[in-house]
């Protein structure tokens, strides 16, 4: 049985009511090898926990990735972020072996394409010079060592850094293990075959990564500076009156921004004010990689979130706090016919993420 129609026989099997799932991975290209897996991914409705899972199933090896559509988002996002998108490559590039939404396993296909093909963008001054520091630092290790095993471990640690930093300056993708060169090899196969043909080799693997700093700017030791946050900034002052309307706004709430970017100059925290009025319900929501935290000022809201696939409902008062982990899907509601509700917002983003659902399943 060909891969696709094995990991589709076994979606079918395992995962009868699945939303939409791809396989992807090195089975489905000339990378074969006789151990690679199917890597299946599921989408579910309403699961509850995302989670991991190798098995063996009619004799394929098989490694589940199993998600709500919001989980999905969120471990896509965070691979993007951190430049090494595995999942995005196994659902853009594999093939869709059920879809129970009329497109949508297609519509994200095309997405994460476009998303994958256009790169990372370029690194900021700052991480090319820790990237130049990095490699300079190894070649004096590289140089001075005469323990051979040392010079083993760094031999293969600077081939490692090197094609880090080739793919970093040419804004390609990163990877790790047979990854990293997969993706070296897409960007500059005569590159990847120069470090693979003189990673035993200490003076020829020197002058391979040395080509390679010069793409990035030359070697940086010497002068390298790297400081810290700043610690003797003056504070931020925002008296009760001078509160800004001049952030997001949704119907029924009305939200004033104490501490954020415009204001503060924070980078990271936002911090401030909503207004809810009388009997108003939030739709089903989540808000992304922010963390959210609440304090009851005034009023008595609640917040409604799914656990275990049951409705769960905090009804606080006034000196309550809440937390909202990210992506977590929930409302808010104040069910008072009569009174506002008054609420002080902490969140780890600038940007006021909101992403409406469906429902509280996601």
């Amino acid at each position: 049985m060909d891969p696709v129609s094995a990991a589709r026989a076994l979606v079918e099997e395992m995962f009868p009511g699945a939303l939409y799932a791809y396989v992807g991975g090195s089975v489905l290209t000339e990378s074969r090898t006789s151990t690679s897996d199917l890597d299946v991914v599921v989408v579910l409705d309403g699961l509850a926990r995302p989670y991991r899972e190798s098995l063996r199933w009619r004799g394929w090896p098989v490694d589940l990735f199993v998600h709500s559509e919001t989980s999905l988002t969120a471990y896509l996002d965070k691979d993007f972020e951190r430049r090494q998108p595995s999942l995005a490559r196994m659902c853009a590039e594999g093939a869709v072996l059920t879809d129970r939404t009329g497109g949508r396993a297609s519509d994200l296909q095309s997405a994460l394409g476009e998303r994958l093909t256009a790169g990372p963008g370029g690194l900021t001054t700052a991480q090319t010079e820790r990237a130049r520091y990095a490699l300079s630092d190894l070649l004096d290790d590289l140089a001075g060592t005469t323990d051979p095993g040392e010079q083993a471990f760094i031999r293969w640690e600077v081939v490692q850094t090197a094609a880090r930093a080739a793919l970093g300056v040419g804004r390609r993708w990163q990877g790790s293990g047979k990854w990293l060169l997969r993706e070296l090899r897409a960007h500059d196969p005569k590159l990847a075959d120069e470090l693979l043909s003189a990673r035993d080799d200490p003076a020829r693997l020197a002058a391979v990564a040395s080509e390679v700093l010069e793409r990035a700017g030359g070697r940086l030791w010497e002068g390298y500076r790297a400081e810290g946050d700043p610690f003797h900034r003056p504070l931020g002052h925002i008296a009760a009156g001078e509160l800004s309307g001049d952030t997001a706004q949704s119907s029924g709430m009305r939200r004033l921004a104490a501490i954020s970017g415009a204001t503060t100059g924070s980078s990271r925290l936002w911090m401030g004010q909503t207004h809810v009025s009388p009997a108003t319900r939030s739709s089903d929501h989540h808000h992304g990689a922010s963390e959210t935290a609440i304090y009851v000022v005034s009023g008595t809201p609640s917040f409604v979130f799914l656990e275990d696939g049951e409705e769960v409902r905090h009804d606080t008062r006034p000196g309550d706090y809440i937390y909202v982990p990210p992506y977590v899907p929930h409302r808010e509601e104040n069910p008072d016919p009569s009174q506002e509700a008054v609420v002080v917002i902490a969140r780890s983003t600038q940007e006021a993420i909101v992403v409406n659902l469906p429902s509280l399943a996601g």
